[in-house]
């Protein structure tokens, strides 16, 4: 599984940037619909749940945890 932004939903406040052990993301350049600028996941298989799949124990999480907007979701590769 990789972790997914949401532009929708995210605010740009790159807290995931930040908490992320691996550095999987990266600040973005580009603003989103609503004017934001959304970090990217520019090195998902560096991320802890790279290579698991739905059902398995995921190991990191740090990122979701950590967004107040709940902006981050995980999608199977």
């Amino acid at each position: 599984m990789i972790p997914v932004m949401v532009p929708e939903y995210c605010k740009g406040c790159n807290i995931c940037v930040m908490v992320c052990p691996r550095k999987v993301f990266d600040r973005g350049d580009e603003p989103s619909p609503l004017g934001y600028f959304v970090p990217v996941v520019a090195r998902p298989e560096d991320c802890l749940n790279h290579g698991l799949r739905r059902g398995e124990r995921l190991r990191c999480e740090l990122c979701w945890y950590s967004c107040p907007d709940r902006a981050i979701e995980y999608e199977e590769e």
